[in-house]
């Protein structure tokens, strides 16, 4: 392949680096080439069919097979963290559940973005997507939506659930019931309460990803290639800077087959590898990062940034890849109330795929979580002050304070809720055979606890090193206590104690708080949400992109994925990393100039 053949080179073809490329070749005068190093399943079934969607966990082909350090707070598992959920090794990614974060959560203009808050990126949200749900389905779902933050005419098609638990209306009730108000439309700014959620799917109940909504349409243009099975190994740099002293991307090398190539870039190379691929390549590239990280490999020093894969200037605090983090309660519930469990039997599965080949209905046709609520601290702790009295390590000072601020705050959700209409997937508990069950997924949504990710080694085709920290913070720990209490309270009211008939996990005996304590470190696993190891912030303040995503010291290299938001979101990042790709290629002028 010609050196010369391209103006923009971007590494990764999953949720936003696919966004970008469509973007971009909307001008037939802008070559734009694509780095995946997975392969392309958009057509395939396993990736199109919603409810066949965790079939392709732990798949080599698509999954990077990530696994993290021991965890010394979570009795030293090592949490195995498949990418195929959020932004797997595959064009598109694959996550179907559609949630935007409360607005103060955009917080990157308070920390030193200017233009990056929630009226900023309302135009992008809008931009990505198409909703338009008929009345008949707002009667349904008892829904009223903001015209003014919908989008309807954007690639990517959010749609209302077309299949829901018999558990759903029940479970529905039981947060009504504790004091939880619905929210009509959780995508207008604040995303506190209970709702039925949005996912991306289409009116043909087929997933809706940035594979089939940005690259399918655009696949056969003359101005874009798309290598799969290409691994980016590093940015290639000139060997001159430009007049101001910073770094010039020329081009990126990748692996494929077993060999090294190389492509160029005339313009800009946009890195879109996520929150694990992305600061390992920065590290491996010429050396950007923290110099006694990369000193400590052998690799030489050209851009000392040491918030890369960390956020903090201070190598004795590096603290910055935050996740999302769940604990389970299980249940069982009468039998009359189906469960995914019986999809284990051949004959109803074949009935199932039966109706959605026919009518796309039927549990196939949606994601397998219809039913959220997002829990400000007011709803599930009754002692603010004695949970913050237990923070044992403190984030960066201005980051701290938001968090701080936010759980003493009356309207920032701390607390994920979902009802999942089966047996949640655990490692060593398995569902008996004929029986029904139910759980309740609880996720912390703004952790104090935070980690690192970081190249293990020189060699770019290894694995980086991923520690998540899990639980180093006092906070969490006791957050997720009080949100087991706040479950059995939901299972114990009169809409739920007629349909379950027994607490399986944790179970009856795990009561006291050293109990729940350690049942938590038992379980704890992450959410797949991983963000902030390329931080949008100032240099100053341990920042490794600006707030047009270009990274320090270079003039041409941006970073446009989830590693950019600084702290965590009170949602599933999804939403807000369309938005944010869509808001860098349409306002940042420079990048098409």
């Amino acid at each position: 392949m010609s050196l010369d053949s391209f103006d923009y080179v971007v590494v990764g073809g999953g949720t936003a680096g696919l966004v970008v490329a469509a973007r971009l070749v909307e001008d037939p005068a802008i070559r734009v080439c694509i780095l995946e190093a997975g392969v392309d399943i958009t057509n395939e079934l396993d990736a199109k069919v919603p409810g066949y969607g965790m079939k392709n966990l732990g798949q080599p082909k698509v999954d990077w097979g990530f696994v993290g350090s021991p965890q010394v707070n979570a009795e030293g598992r090592s949490l195995h963290l498949p990418r195929q959920l959020c932004r797997g090794k595959s064009l598109g990614g694959s996550s179907m559940v559609s949630l935007y974060t409360h607005r103060n959560c955009i917080a990157l203009e308070s920390l030193g973005s200017p233009g990056w808050n929630w009226e900023g990126l309302v135009p992008y949200f809008k931009a990505s997507e198409t909703f338009a749900p008929s009345e008949e389905e707002k009667a349904r779902f008892k829904v009223e939506f903001n015209p003014s933050v919908h989008g309807t005419s954007g690639p990517l098609q959010r749609t209302l659930p077309k299949w829901v638990s018999d558990v759903t209306d029940p479970f529905f009730e039981a947060i009504i019931s504790v004091g939880v108000p619905q929210n009509p439309d959780s995508f207008s700014g604040s995303n506190a309460g209970v709702w039925l959620t949005n996912q991306s799917i289409d009116s043909n109940a087929e997933r809706s990803s940035s594979a089939s909504a940005y690259y399918e349409p655009i696949k056969t243009n003359s101005n874009l290639s798309v290598l799969t099975g290409a691994q980016a190994t590093r940015i290639i740099f000139t060997s001159s800077r430009d007049s101001s002293g910073n770094l010039v991307a020329s081009g990126v090398e990748y692996s494929k087959g077993g060999r090294l190539y190389a492509v160029s870039a005339a313009k800009e190379v946009l890195l879109c590898a996520g929150s694990f691929k992305t600061p390992q390549l920065l590290e491996l590239s010429a050396g950007i990062g923290d110099k006694n990280v990369l000193n400590a490999h052998g690799i030489g020093v050209n851009t000392d940034l040491p918030a890369v894969g960390s956020n903090l200037p201070e190598l004795d605090s590096q603290l910055l890849l935050q996740d999302h983090f769940w604990i389970p309660l299980i249940m069982e519930t009468d039998s009359k109330y189906e469960s995914l469990e019986v999809l284990g039997d051949p004959a109803r599965a074949a009935e199932e795929w039966k109706l959605y080949e026919e009518s796309k209905t039927g549990i196939l046709s949606a994601a397998c979580s219809a039913l959220y609520a997002f829990l400000p601290k007011d709803h599930f702790i009754a002692d603010t002050s004695a949970v913050l009295s237990q923070a044992t390590r403190s984030l960066r000072p201005s980051l701290d304070k938001l968090n701080k601020a936010w759980l003493d705050g009356n309207d920032i959700p701390f607390l994920e809720i979902a009802h999942f209409p089966g047996f949640l997937p655990m490692s060593e508990r398995i569902p008996e055979a004929g029986r029904s069950y139910c759980s309740i997924f609880l996720a912390l949504t703004h952790p104090f606890s935070s980690g690192t990710v970081h190249l293990a080694s020189a060699d770019p085709l290894a694995q980086p090193a991923i520690d998540h920290n899990i639980l180093d913070n006092g906070v969490d720990m006791a957050i997720l206590v009080r949100a087991i209490k706040f479950a059995r309270k939901l299972a114990a009211t009169s809409s739920l104690n007629t349909v379950i008939t027994e607490e399986v996990v944790p179970g009856p005996a795990v009561q006291t708080d050293a109990e729940i304590e350690d049942f938590v470190r038992s379980v704890i696993d992450t959410v797949f949400h991983p963000i902030g190891t390329a931080a949008m912030l100032p240099r100053s303040d341990g920042g490794v992109v600006d707030s047009s995503l270009k990274v320090y010291g270079t003039s041409n290299l941006r970073v446009i994925d989830a590693s950019i938001i600084p702290i965590q979101l009170s949602a599933h990042p999804q939403g807000t990393v369309y938005a944010i790709a869509e808001k860098v290629i349409l306002s940042v002028q420079i990048i098409r100039s």
